[in-house]
């Protein structure tokens, strides 16, 4: 499972299972990662934008589901009638997708490629918790699959 800083780096033939996500600032990454990917990736691509005026065509594999969240469409924090502030759909749409795919039993043995793109509070904020998550994972693999090393000696 690899949290990718750089899009370049995401050029991995062997990304599979992935999870971008990011805003406006971010959807010419965006397309650009989802060139690289392989015609088998499997995944989930969210994308935030003020509104749908500002959606564009992009290209994914078929089984890659791209999801356009309109922060105009949107409320804020529950209860307060607050609008919805720049990065905090594609946050929570990111979050409730990660809970639900990422870190569950059955799924730590399949290779996760994530990148997150933008820059607002609600995106630095996920990137560090997707990371720590991603880097859970990453250990618990590691021990079941030493275990029955261990095991056998």
């Amino acid at each position: 499972m690899s949290y990718f800083e750089d899009p370049a780096e995401f050029a991995l033939a062997d990304a599979r299972h992935v999870l971008l996500a990011g805003d406006e600032s971010s959807i010419g990454e965006l397309a650009a990662v989802l060139a690289m990917l392989p015609i088998c990736s499997r995944g989930q691509v969210f994308v935030e934008v003020e509104d749908a005026a500002a959606i564009t065509p992009l290209q994914a594999p078929g089984r890659v589901v791209v999801t356009w969240l309109t922060r105009a469409a949107r409320s804020g924090e529950p209860g307060t009638g607050a609008r919805c502030a720049h990065g905090q759909a594609v946050s929570r749409a990111t979050r409730a997708w990660a809970s639900e795919m990422l870190d569950v039993e059955g799924h730590a043995s399949a290779e996760y490629h994530v990148w997150i793109g933008g820059d607002t509070d609600h995106l630095t904020g996920l990137r560090n918790d997707l990371r720590m998550t991603l880097a859970s994972m990453n250990a618990r693999a590691a021990q079941a699959s030493e275990a029955p090393e261990r095991a056998s000696r």
